[in-house]
């Protein structure tokens, strides 16, 4: 059995092809083009052809797609509530997704994402409970509690990009000012 998994961030989309044995067996990459509209969904599954079809397979042989997606994420409905860097608002995606590409789709927060993964494969296997924190177009946080991913009440619990540390401090792109994101993300890194 092979897992298609993809990591839609705001500089790039990335996805990948695993085993059973979490190896990645393919990959495929593209730019994503923001601010993001329906056309997403055509770079997403063009994407994803790209990466079983280096890999092989076809899309028969995946069970399920994952998508790890910045933002507030809605897992139940599949809808991106908010992802500011994506300039999306109430986007289906899983269900534009699902539609595109004829398989499931898992939607989860990119970070939570990425904590789960190296809960399940990476640097945090083993561990009972785990937090990851994920630095790139913007500051994201993962957190793992007894192997299942967080994402508290609202779909924002480990959303540490948007905790405040500095009283009307710098503009963040989500609207607030002093968010860890605009001193912490790659480009407040290199300003």
């Amino acid at each position: 059995m092979y897992y298609l998994g993809i990591d839609l961030g705001g500089t790039n989309i990335a996805v990948g092809v695993v085993d059973e044995s979490y190896q990645i067996i393919a990959r495929a990459k593209r730019k994503t083009r923001v601010p993001c509209d329906e056309g997403l969904i055509d770079d997403l599954a063009a994407a994803a052809r790209e990466a079983v079809e280096t890999a092989g397979i076809t899309l028969d042989d995946v069970p399920w797609i994952g998508i790890g997606c910045p933002g507030t994420i809605n897992r139940s409905t599949g809808i991106v509530e908010y992802a500011n860097n994506l300039y999306l608002n109430n986007f289906k995606l899983r269900d534009m997704l699902q539609e595109k590409l004829g398989r499931p789709v898992i939607i989860e927060n990119d970070a939570n994402a990425a904590a789960y993964g190296e809960y399940k494969a990476g640097a945090l296997k083993g561990a009972d409970n785990a937090i990851a924190i994920t630095l790139g177009t913007g500051v994201g946080g993962g957190i793992v509690i007894h192997g299942k991913p967080y994402s508290g009440v609202h779909g924002i619990g480990s959303e540490i990009g948007h905790m405040i540390i500095k009283m009307d401090g710098e503009p963040c792109t989500c609207g607030n000012l002093g968010c860890m994101e605009a001193y912490c993300a790659a480009s407040a890194l290199t300003r």
